[in-house]
């Protein structure tokens, strides 16, 4: 469900007095314009002249809620690409996440031959290697698991720190190339492959890629190239299968996803 976003004046008076404590009262901001999951979303430019920061709020009180807790709870678990949690605060009835700052673009371009694939490759293939933490308790099973046959379950089953969302939009990319991940609220304890397949679902679709040129990239990513065949299938049909649900249930603007999903799942079942 997308998040209508605030703008900075309506939020409660003690929700921006908090803020104003932390960074100074009148310190010059911008509004980020992606993204869906937050009802405040911007930059800020402390009045200390310290580094730009980034701060994403919810009320206590909405749906979503439990995302925001949830990338508060895994980012001291996350990679050096994952912008650090500077601090969080409950103020006026709302969560406050405050974010180091990216000086980067806005989101990576995915188009087969652009400069961020290569970068993107690397750092999944970074993840990959790197355990879950103890306290992170979700698994792909639960999110795919009712798509799947019950059979299937070991073959989605790992270890591993994974981002489960790897939209071009929650990949910015500095000066000089540096990849930083975003938007960890779905963060799992699953297989090392399992974000570069999400991955392929996401050049074809937010890269406009062939399955055949995404397959490609997602082959330079060694935990990916070693993945079991017979894995991959189950995964990518079930990713399929969630985003045809998600249409059945009458969410709107789906066409290219599910088009995207399934294209992608087809390469993988064909012989």
């Amino acid at each position: 469900m997308r998040v209508d976003r605030l703008p900075f004046e309506e939020l409660p008076e003690a929700t921006r007095r908090a803020i104003a404590e932390r960074l100074g009262d009148g310190c010059p901001r911008s509004e980020v314009e992606n993204g869906t999951s937050s009802a405040l979303a911007s930059l800020f430019w402390p009045s200390s002249g310290a580094d730009m920061v980034f701060v994403k709020g919810l009320p206590l009180d909405h749906e979503r809620i439990g995302e925001l807790r949830a990338e508060a709870a895994v980012n001291p678990f996350l990679p050096p690409s994952a912008p650090k949690v500077l601090w969080q605060e409950e103020a006026g009835g709302w969560l406050l996440l405050c974010f180091e700052g990216a000086d980067a673009s806005a989101w990576a371009h995915f188009g087969d031959g652009s400069g961020h694939l290569e970068p993107v490759a690397a750092a999944l293939g970074e993840l990959g290697l790197l355990p879950a933490p103890p306290r992170l308790r979700l698994t792909p099973w639960e999110r795919w698991g009712e798509y799947c046959d019950p059979a299937d379950e070991p073959l989605l089953t790992g270890d591993r720190l994974t981002h489960s969302d790897p939209a071009a939009s929650n990949f910015m990319i500095e000066r000089g190339g540096r990849v930083r991940m975003i938007d960890w609220a779905w963060a799992m304890r699953g297989p090392a492959w399992l974000d570069t397949a999400l991955w392929g679902v996401r050049l074809v679709l937010d890269g406009g890629q062939t399955p055949e040129q995404a397959a490609a990239w997602a082959r330079t990513v060694p935990v990916f190239a070693r993945a079991s065949r017979e894995a991959v299938v189950v995964l990518t049909e079930a990713e399929a299968r969630w985003w045809e649900a998600w249409q059945a249930y009458g969410m709107t603007d789906l066409e290219r996803t599910v088009g995207a999903a399934r294209a992608w799942a087809g390469y993988w079942a064909s012989p």
